[in-house]
């Protein structure tokens, strides 16, 4: 990763890897309503809380705005990895999608992608965004993303406790089976 980063705008820039992520964003605000307001219910947080979840779901913007100033890599050596972890997250994140469409209300995220991570769509966007921090080679994305991990952590932290209390044993059991992100059960 350079420094300094390299920022022009330009129509072959990174921005291109956001529009999957603010497509599903519009299909779920306009198509699936019900369910955007489930994934925006904060009833039952605290004040500290509410801070990390509205700190957490604002950080990705500046992010996401950043990519249209931020070309690619010439270096094919971090593009491809890139393009692959990118791709990985891209998978993960689509499927995560797919189980919330399809589970019904009220119902805790238990299948697909929930087998190996409590939490698959933050690890998803999290692995697009490291994929496009690689594919730019761009330091200021990436202190960026480390700084987003931050309130996400803590946001991650409230809906499980939210989801301790709604969905008691099952959900505990859960928690014991399945790690937190990928690989730590924390």
């Amino acid at each position: 990763m350079g420094l300094p980063p390299t920022f022009h705008l330009g129509f072959m820039n990174a921005w291109w890897l956001i529009l999957p992520l603010l497509l599903t964003a519009a299909y779920i605000c306009t198509a699936k309503k019900e369910l955007a307001r489930r994934m925006s219910d904060m009833t039952g947080y605290n004040a500290r809380e509410r801070f990390f979840t509205v700190s957490a779901s604002l950080a990705p913007y500046p992010f996401m705005i950043a990519t249209v100033w931020t070309p690619f890599t010439a270096l094919k050596s971090a593009l491809y990895p890139g393009l692959v972890l990118y791709t990985i997250g891209a998978a993960l994140f689509f499927t995560t999608v797919r189980v919330f469409v399809t589970t019904p209300p009220g119902r805790p995220f238990f299948g697909g992608p929930y087998r190996i991570s409590r939490n698959p769509f933050y690890v998803a966007a999290t692995l697009m965004f490291l994929g496009i921090c690689v594919v730019t080679m761009n330091m200021i994305l990436l202190a960026w993303l480390l700084m987003m991990c931050v309130p996400q952590h803590f946001m991650i932290l409230a809906e499980e406790r939210m989801c301790r209390e709604k969905f008691g044993a099952d959900f505990e059991r859960y928690m014991a089976k399945v790690p937190r992100y990928l690989l730590f059960k924390t």
